[in-house]
């Protein structure tokens, strides 16, 4: 590849990172590698890619933070009187699936690979050692993530470390949604909240004064429904809620169960998951 001198081209590389350097010498430096440095003086890139390192890591988990965290008052199931206002992960994964994410994300092949895509490599600063040594285009990978490193570590220093500046070029640099689009956002239902724990949740909160004492009408017979079957229907009222649903399944026990979560449903808000 023939290498093209970055003085030429800092519009170019500055746009395709959506940031604009108040001082561009941070940029030539993040370019330059020990190897030109050593031979025609100046500064090179290894101080600046040790701080973009930890740019990086610190960037990409607080993406995972905002799209996937939470403190429990801001859930749709918080308990204002029995739960900690605790701080917990939406998606249906834990640390460990998030840590393994983050690897993934922040690895030298994922940063190599961005490199080439915004065709920075060509501008980087060689000197002999390295154009003369067969092994270097071995390692190519690791120069590369070297690189992207660098160019978030004259950021900070040009930006003043700007939180939302390294975000941002974090974000545009390694398109990190594309990681995180299959994780499943879905928050997890707690299981008093659950149809096979209903009634045992309208039963606890009555024996704790939080409702009346729940009251089920139970048909005697099956009935005729919409769609031409005979089920089983049974009613749920809490007086003190003022809420009473119906509903309607195969067996006495399921229309029950399913009645009281309809009527938790009702009372806090919540979807109704399931169509029997």
């Amino acid at each position: 590849m023939k290498m093209q001198d970055l003085r030429e081209h800092l519009d170019d590389v500055q746009k395709k990172i959506d940031y604009w350097f108040d001082n561009t010498d941070l940029l030539l430096q993040a370019f330059t590698r020990s190897s030109y440095s050593s031979q025609y003086g100046g500064e090179n890139n290894e101080v600046l890619e040790f701080l973009g390192d930890k740019v990086l890591d610190y960037c990409v988990v607080k993406v995972i933070s905002d799209r996937f965290g939470f403190l429990k008052s801001q859930s749709n199931f918080y308990d204002k009187e029995n739960d900690l206002n605790e701080y917990c992960i939406i998606a249906h994964k834990n640390e460990a699936d998030f840590t393994e994410i983050k690897k993934q994300i922040v690895s030298n092949e994922t940063l190599a690979k961005s490199i080439d895509k915004l065709g920075f490599f060509k501008y980087m600063y060689l000197g002999d050692t390295d154009l003369e040594n067969p092994k270097f285009k071995e390692n190519l990978i690791k120069v590369k993530a070297d690189l992207f490193e660098a160019i978030l570590g004259a950021v900070a220093i040009d930006s003043d470390w700007n939180q939302d500046e390294l975000q941002n070029v974090v974000e545009f640099m390694l398109q990190i949604d594309n990681f995180l689009a299959d994780v499943d956002t879905e928050e997890p239902r707690p299981s008093k909240f659950q149809l096979e724990n209903a009634v045992t949740t309208l039963k606890e909160l009555a024996e704790k004064g939080r409702c009346s004492i729940p009251e089920y009408y139970q048909s005697e017979e099956q009935v005729l429904v919409d769609d031409g079957r005979m089920m089983w229907e049974c009613t749920c009222y809490i007086r003190s809620w003022a809420v009473k649903q119906t509903a309607y399944a195969t067996s006495k026990k399921v229309a029950k169960r399913y009645a009281a979560y309809l009527v938790l449903c009702d009372y806090f808000g919540l979807p109704d998951e399931f169509v029997l």
